[in-house]
């Protein structure tokens, strides 16, 4: 793993979880999560004239995440109405970096033994930092049907970066076409008037959560156009310890001692990770 990769999903990691605490903690996720991929949307469009078209080979797999992401955000929306954000967040980012080393495998991108050991300590401290036996089995369910959409567009994502010669004019197209078209869902679902008056009083989470998440999409696509896929996955999902540490200071989260030993492993697996 080349240390550029590793900053670049280290630093995603705590920008994905910076923009899903505001997603759980405002008062409807479903037009929260509009918000905050409509202000990446905003960002992103400014962008393009500045910005590569990626090229045909790239816009198949662009297409795919898109369509991906709109079933990813509804789930990821009503897991966070059913279950806390330490909760669910373990749970949707804890399986995929697994899922995502077996599918990269079968497409042909091989790791080194200790490589596949790092992504293994890894989900294993993810799942041990916030998983709640008790919670409801809803926000379970739900959490894990967001996991398989993660690791269903990160395999996208890392092919479509690497096609389109230019990941960050990839991230912007993205951003425009997924910020469009889920707020276009959402206005059909909840009435455009609805999202209208919610982003008059709420155009904080946009402007805060907006940048956050677009810049941490296009420094892992930026990682995954030159190292691993299954590496920078599993990096970029040591936003758990991030989140796990926001839901206890702002929202009331426990913060217990089997937490603390699995944010620890989370560290240590990203060690092993760089180090193999």
């Amino acid at each position: 793993m080349p240390i550029e990769a590793v900053i670049a999903a280290l630093s995603a990691a705590v920008l994905h979880a910076v923009w899903n605490a505001l997603v759980k903690g405002g008062g409807d996720p479903l037009l929260d999560l509009a918000l905050v991929w409509g202000g990446s949307a905003v960002l992103a469009l400014f962008a393009l004239p500045f910005v590569a078209l990626p090229v045909a080979a790239a816009w198949p797999y662009l297409l795919l995440t898109l369509f991906v992401h709109m079933p990813y955000g509804l789930l990821l929306a009503a897991a966070y109405r059913a279950g806390s954000l330490s909760h669910v967040y373990t749970v949707a980012r804890g399986s995929p970096p697994l899922l995502v080393a077996l599918a990269t495998a079968a497409l042909g991108e091989t790791l080194l033994p200790g490589q596949y050991l790092g992504i293994a300590i890894i989900s294993f401290g993810i799942l041990l930092t916030g998983f709640a036996p008790h919670a409801p089995l809803r926000a379970t369910l739900l959490a894990l049907c967001v996991a398989l959409t993660i690791a269903t567009y990160s395999v996208l994502d890392g092919l479509g970066a690497r096609a389109s010669g230019e990941p960050i004019g990839y991230a912007a197209w993205f951003f425009v076409l997924m910020g469009a078209t889920f707020a276009g869902i959402v206005a059909a679902w909840r009435g455009p008037g609805a999202l209208a008056a919610y982003a008059g009083t709420n155009w904080r989470r946009a402007a805060i959560g907006g940048p956050a998440g677009a810049l941490g999409y296009g420094l892992v696509l930026w990682a995954m156009s030159f190292a691993p896929v299954a590496g920078v996955s599993a990096l970029r999902e040591t936003s758990v310890a991030v989140a796990a540490f926001i839901g206890w200071m702002f929202m009331g989260d426990p913060m217990s001692k089997r937490r603390i030993a699995g944010a620890m492993l989370v560290l240590a697996g990203a060690l092993v990770l760089k180090l193999a």
